[in-house]
């Protein structure tokens, strides 16, 4: 094992769906449960850690856990999320929005599916929770819920280890 390696234990998700430890590349799939392939990822961000969620989890509150991990070291946690909502959930208000993008594509390479902002935020070594996708206000909309958050998509993570 490599001194300056992120390791990652006990990744669970509220939802019981099955989240993943892949690295952000080209051509990898941001979910566990789509099709979808990163087509750009910005070169400091390229290789890093990239935690693949599960698409279906995008209905879970901000105000509840979505997923939880530890990890070994201190890090910067990217959170790719989706620019097309019309509100960011009140955690992410907590994170720094970069100047960093992210876009990928849908099972059809000829189609553009989403554009991802980076946010960004530090945390220390040892047991990280992540809250859910989707602005309470937002669920409060029945057209949202009724279509299971159709259009709409769910984040996922990057991570850097903290020099």
């Amino acid at each position: 094992m490599n001194n300056n390696e992120i390791i990652i234990n006990k990744l669970s998700s509220a939802s019981g769906n099955e989240y993943g430890k892949n690295k952000l590349l080209l051509g990898e799939y941001q979910y566990m449960d789509r099709q979808y392939q990163f087509n750009y990822i910005p070169k400091e961000l390229n290789g890093c850690v990239h935690i693949k969620t599960h698409g279906n989890d995008k209905l879970i509150s901000e105000n509840d856990i979505s997923f939880s991990f530890e990890v070994n070291c201190d890090i910067d946690i990217f959170i790719l999320y989706p620019d097309k909502f019309p509100l960011l959930p009140e955690w992410l208000n907590q994170y720094e929005r970069t100047r960093y993008n992210v876009t990928r594509q849908d099972s059809r390479a000829d189609n553009l599916k989403g554009y991802f902002g980076l946010y960004r935020k530090s945390f220390r070594k040892g047991l990280i929770e992540i809250f859910g996708c989707s602005p309470n206000k937002m669920l409060a909309e029945d057209w949202y819920v009724k279509s299971g958050g159709a259009n709409y998509c769910m984040y996922t993570v990057a991570i850097l280890r903290k020099n």
